[in-house]
C-alpha cells in the first residue's frame, strides 16, 4: 500500500515536536474553493485575523478549481493585498474534486503541520489557535 509523505522534514519524534511552540512552527491552510467569489475574502482575512492575533506563522494555500464565477481573479487580489509568501494561489484548470484538491495543495504545503478547511465559512477560523495549543 502507497503513503503519502507530507513532512518534508526529517522525522522527529512526539516529544521534539510537543517541545516547539506554536510560534516556532508553520501551518499551512489547505483552501479549495469552486465558486466562493463572496466567500473566500471573508474567510481569508478571518484567517489572517486569527493567526496574527495569536502570533501563529501561516501560510494560506488556496486551490481553486477553474471556478467560472471569478474566485481565481478574487484570489488573485487577495495574494496581492496580503502577500505571496502568506497566499498561496495553486489553481486547477477545471474541477477534479475536492480530494484531489486537498493533495494538490499538500504537494505546495511548506508548513509542518497542514490544515483543511472549507471555503464556505462552515468552519470557523477563531478556533484553530485553541485547537493548536
Amino acid at each position: 500500500m502507497a503513503s503519502l509523505e507530507v513532512s518534508r522534514s526529517p522525522r522527529r519524534s512526539r516529544r521534539e515536536l510537543e517541545v516547539r511552540s506554536p510560534r516556532q512552527n508553520k501551518y499551512s491552510v489547505l483552501l479549495p474553493t469552486y465558486n466562493e467569489r463572496e466567500n473566500l475574502p471573508l474567510i481569508v482575512w478571518l484567517l489572517v485575523k486569527s493567526f496574527s492575533e495569536s502570533g501563529i506563522n501561516y501560510e494560506i494555500i488556496i486551490i481553486d478549481d477553474g471556478s467560472p464565477d471569478g474566485t481565481r481573479d478574487v484570489a488573485e487580489q487577495l495574494e496581492k493585498i496580503y502577500g505571496s509568501d502568506r497566499i498561496l494561489l495553486r489553481p486547477r484548470e477545471k474541477k477534479l474534486g475536492l480530494g484531489t484538491a486537498y493533495i494538490h495543495g499538500m504537494k505546495h504545503a511548506t508548513g509542518n503541520y497542514i490544515i483543511i478547511m472549507d471555503a464556505d465559512l462552515s468552519h470557523h477560523p477563531k478556533f484553530i489557535p485553541e485547537f493548536i495549543s
